[in-house]
């Protein structure tokens, strides 16, 4: 492209006719349309004057409005650093284990990992200092090594006294009493905190400071100043490409005067001394190139520039979204749409070459194997998408307790896979686990309703308890296995012990099937007391197993090995059998039968029921079958229907260990239930805990209202009965009164407490 001055003017050439008589078209040389060549010229030339001058003075102007605005993005950009110093610095001062472990319990390990080692690690700081409420310095820490520790601190500390003063005034105001006399901080963050810049060693930097608060609160506080945590970040070139490289600047750097042909923004102190100022070339500087062009090449060049800039922006949207679709497609392929946890597949292909790179290292890794327990009875009751919804908050509450670096998989509906490398001992192990546990437990809001969420997780160690995934997902499972066996919603760690367990159910599943045709079980029964008359009201029959080598096998070790094996409908109806040819023996005690929910499901159980009493001649209304709550949580028409043909029958029906599982009065509703059996685990604290006391009487009056008798398990002292008496519970069971005993032994006892032989 030539610039304008390559450009000579040409002879003028018209066209005129050559035969006779043509008029000559051509114009005259001393006029142009009739206007004097000179005087147009000048107009041409005055028009192109005016015009560049306008364009001219125009671009001025939009240079100062964008130096302006230059300024104005750097000042934001600069101001935003700092706020966002002082919430970097939240996420470890405004904290109870910080305030805990500085002000009420001090802990001069943790408080150099936390604040000398983690927010080294996570926050980027040039220098660290902890003042205590006492103004004494308990932590100063150089990152970078440039400094005297103490020395720097003081200068800071020194530098900063307005701030400090004013964030320890207003913690004071906003330290309130409650009605129980305890002390609490009822301020705000802004309050307690404050950024300024300030010359260090000759350097600037921002200073922050923040009080140490607790948060969320509700724990212990001293009426006392605040131990207040600082942090300082130098303000170099190194730290200002990366603070301030989104804005594209030219050669920003800090000066003690801004330079010619540079712009600039000054740093302040918080009295208003000029530190110096952070420059840079301008980015609009196009006056000095249009004052060495012509306006016919400025308006080519803006016309190319103008279809270049269109076609660039389409190629770059173009580019964008390709990249965005790609990126996407393989986020999709490798993790999961409702957690955004990565999928089974990906999941095994990284945890394994990571295991690997460990191994090479002789570094440490653990293995959870985490199982939402509840999902299914949230899907039963509230539909699946709430347990989806469910899913999704437990996913995003893991990512967020555990970190952005560890491995989390979705490996099935209910089931996480999570590979973390940061504990590194067993204090810290448990320290993260309960904190892990702690966060996925707690309740879960949906549509304004809380749930309650119930979560159990086994725990593998690499490379103890297995060197490959396979084997440290073998290990975990098995501990999750026997979370589940002990009871739902805790996390164990897997030892070999475990293993051994698997392998006797192993070895008891296949004696079991012996069992049965040995007929090794046997039926002892448990006295339960009419409560005001101390008489006995009838029998639980309870199965037991009477090996011929281990002796008395727990029912606690071989019914869930029953269960899972599909044994259960088969001991259930010899167990009923048994005690109803058992019962008809005696004149008027009843017998209470457990019942579990295959028995119940099975086709034709009322039926079978019907048969066994004709075939011992058994009274129906001196039968009670016990139903456990998870019976309920499947029910389906056809289970309500065995509901109807059992109470048509005329037998009682208890619900069994009422409120250790998924209870709802809209169940007790439905099925109608005579009797509720209060489980164990409330009757042991009455006397000791005022919440169980309360608790129990509840749960005797709710059986009253709706026309129910009560049960109480698990009596053990006098003390207990007196107070079941009291609270109007209508039959006692437990060791007061006696123990599970074989048919012979437990009708001897009866027969010593009723005074007959």
């Amino acid at each position: 492209m030539r610039d304008l001055s390559d450009i000579r003017s040409e002879p003028e050439t018209v066209k005129t006719s050559s035969e006779p008589g043509a008029t000559d078209l051509r114009p005259t040389r001393s006029t142009i349309l009739g206007v004097p060549s000179g005087i147009l010229i000048l107009l041409m030339f005055c028009a192109v004057i005016f015009a560049f001058g306008a364009v001219l003075s125009k671009i001025l102007i939009a240079e100062r409005q964008a130096a302006q605005r230059e300024i104005g993005s750097v000042t934001r950009v600069f101001d935003n650093h700092k706020l966002f110093l002082l919430k970097e610095m939240e996420r470890y001062a405004a904290s109870n284990a910080a305030y805990q472990n500085i002000e009420t319990d001090r802990s001069d390990d943790w408080i150099r990992r936390r604040f000398g080692v983690d927010m080294a690690l996570n926050f980027e700081h040039d220098f660290t200092a902890l003042i205590d409420r006492n103004q004494d310095l308990l932590l100063a820490l150089d990152i970078g090594a440039k400094h005297a520790d103490s020395q720097f601190a003081e200068e800071i500390e020194l530098q900063i006294a307005g701030t400090l003063q004013r964030i320890r005034r207003n913690y004071i105001n906003a330290l309130t009493l409650t009605d129980t006399g305890a002390i609490r901080f009822a301020g705000r963050i802004d309050d307690v905190s404050g950024v300024e810049v300030v010359n260090l060693a000759g350097n600037p930097h921002i200073a922050a400071a923040m009080a140490i608060v607790p948060d969320p609160g509700g724990i212990d506080m001293v009426n006392a100043p605040p131990s207040i945590l600082v942090t300082t970040f130098a303000v170099d070139d190194n730290h200002l490409r990366g603070l301030l490289a989104s804005l594209s600047l030219d050669n920003l750097t800090f000066a003690g005067k801004v330079p010619d042909g540079m712009i600039g923004v000054p740093l302040k102190t918080e009295t208003g001394a000029v530190l110096g100022y952070l420059t840079w070339h301008p980015m609009s500087r196009a006056s000095s190139i249009i004052l060495s062009s012509l306006p016919i090449l400025s308006i080519a060049l803006m016309i190319i520039l103008v279809v270049a800039l269109i076609a660039l922006r389409q190629n770059a949207k173009v580019k964008r979204d390709l990249a965005r679709q790609e990126q996407e497609a393989r986020f999709a392929a490798s993790h999961d749409s409702l957690t955004g946890c990565v999928t089974r597949g990906y999941f095994h292909a990284v945890a394994t070459e990571r295991l690997k790179i460990l191994a090479a290292q002789n570094k440490r890794a653990w293995l959870i194997y985490l199982d939402l327990d509840n999902l299914k009875q949230v899907n039963d009751i509230h539909g699946h998408t709430v347990g989806d919804s469910l899913i999704g908050c437990q996913a995003g509450r893991i990512r967020e307790l555990l970190g952005r670096f560890d491995l989390i998989g979705r490996i099935g509906g209910d089931e996480f896979l999570i590979l973390t490398e940061d504990w590194q001992t067993a204090d810290e192990l448990h320290h993260q686990v309960d904190r892990l546990r702690e966060g996925v437990l707690q309740p879960f809001e949906y549509d304004g309703k809380w749930l309650d969420t119930s979560v159990s997780a086994g725990i593998a160690h690499f490379p103890e308890h297995g060197r490959s995934l396979t084997e440290l997902v073998r290990a975990a499972d098995i501990a999750l296995q026997q979370s589940k066996r002990e009871r739902k919603a805790v996390f164990r760690l897997y030892d070999e012990q475990m293993d051994q367990s698997l392998r006797e159910k192993r070895e008891i599943r296949i004696e079991l099937d012996q069992a049965l045709q040995d007929e090794e079980l046997e039926v002892f029964y448990q006295p339960v007391i009419e409560a005001r008359s101390q008489k006995i009201a009838f029998y639980e029959a309870l199965v037991r197993w009477r090996h011929p080598t281990r002796g008395l096998v727990s029912p606690g070790l071989f019914l869930p090995v029953a269960q899972d094996a599909g044994l259960m409908p088969q001991i259930g109806h010899w167990v009923l059998e048994r005690s109803l040819r058992d019962a008809s023996n005696w004149e008027t005690a009843g017998v209470s039968v457990n019942v579990c929910t295959s028995q119940i499901e099975k086709p034709g159980f009322a039926q079978q029921v019907e048969a066994l009493l004709r075939k011992y001649n058994y009274p129906p209304h001196r039968l009670i079958l016990e139903i456990t709550e998870d019976l309920m949580l499947d029910a389906n028409p056809a289970t309500q229907e065995v509901f109807d043909q059992l109470r048509g029958l005329g037998i009682e029906l208890a619900i069994d260990d009422f409120g250790t599982g998924y209870s709802s009065l809209s169940y007790l509703h439905k099925f109608r239930f005579d009797k509720m059996k209060i489980d164990r685990s409330f009757i042991w604290r009455i006397g000791q805990d005022a919440e169980a006391d309360v608790l129990v009487r509840s749960l005797i009056g709710l059986a009253k209202v709706m026309g129910m008798e009560t049960v109480a398990e698990g009596v053990e002292t006098k003390e207990q009965r007196d107070f079941l008496v009291r609270a109007g519970c209508g039959h006692l069971q437990g060791f007061l009164y006696g123990k599970p005993e074989p048919l012979e032994s437990a009708l001897s006892a009866q027969s010593k407490r009723s005074g007959t032989g």
